[in-house]
């Protein structure tokens, strides 16, 4: 089955210490590419998540959003404020001007971060597991939806190529019935013969179907496969001069580019 790489999962924790909240974005991309905009994760940890996500999104840009609210998350030095409220009290005193005391808090020993336990990384964890679900879920409804365009537009193409293979036949049989030579015949036929084209571009729809029904990723594959169907189709087009097989065709690439368009957005 196809799985698009376009998704979204959102998840949350809350208990009487801590507050999570999860939101998890994935959109196309050749690679895994993981962007994290949270709280200060440590670095084990962040490599623990990714690794995660990785395992289970394979591929695809990937925006994570983590926020907590913790009554332990901020260690407030209250000593440590007095002191410099104090101290900006008597230079506004002194020489008469108004301080901006926002500028307190940047103040590195005001508040200070403690690390979460390995407790609370484990119910982050928990919560990042669970929009990943719900993100996975997504991904396959959208896959399968994918899926049926894709069958749509492989039908289309067999048409085409039934189309092209009656248009040639008819040529055949009247080749035959004419008065130039056999000699003359054979070889304007054989010019023109488009049976190895259309036994390619037919095994090349196959393929895509096998490569859909399969568990394994396959946008890499259908996308190589797709540029092999619009080369073929080019060959038809240069050497049977008609406008019906002309006409089928272009057909035939329109449903190669309307897959490929398609094929960016899947695993």
């Amino acid at each position: 089955m196809l799985v698009s790489m376009t998704g979204f999962g959102s998840s949350a924790f809350e208990d009487k210490k801590l507050s999570i909240s999860v939101e998890l974005k994935s959109f196309n991309s050749r690679y895994f590419e993981l962007n994290t905009k949270s709280f200060d994760l440590s670095g084990s940890f962040e490599n623990t998540i990714r690794n995660f996500l990785k395992k289970k999104l394979q591929r695809g840009s990937i925006t994570l959003v983590v926020k907590v609210d913790s009554k332990d998350y901020f260690k407030f030095n209250q000593r440590k404020t007095e002191s410099v409220l104090n101290a900006y009290q008597k230079i506004e005193k002194k020489y008469n001007i108004k301080l901006n005391y926002s500028q307190l808090l940047r103040n590195n020993d005001i508040l200070t971060y403690v690390p979460l336990n390995k407790s609370d990384q484990k119910k982050i964890f928990e919560t990042i597991k669970l929009a990943t679900i719900q993100l996975i879920s997504m991904r396959n409804k959208e896959g399968a939806q994918i899926e049926k365009e894709f069958l749509k537009y492989i039908e289309v193409a067999k048409k085409d190529l039934k189309n092209i293979k009656k248009i040639q036949d008819s040529f055949y049989i009247k080749k035959v019935k004419s008065k130039s030579s056999i000699e003359n015949k054979v070889e304007e036929v054989e010019k023109i013969d488009l049976s190895e084209e259309i036994d390619r571009i037919n095994s090349h729809l196959i393929q895509i179907i096998k490569s859909i029904n399969s568990p394994e990723l396959s946008g890499k594959k259908i996308n190589f496969i797709l540029q092999e169907i619009n080369r073929e189709s080019n060959t038809i087009l240069s050497k049977f001069l008609d406008k019906r097989v002309s006409k089928n065709a272009i057909s035939l690439k329109m449903q190669a580019e309307k897959m490929r368009e398609q094929v960016a957005n899947i695993l």
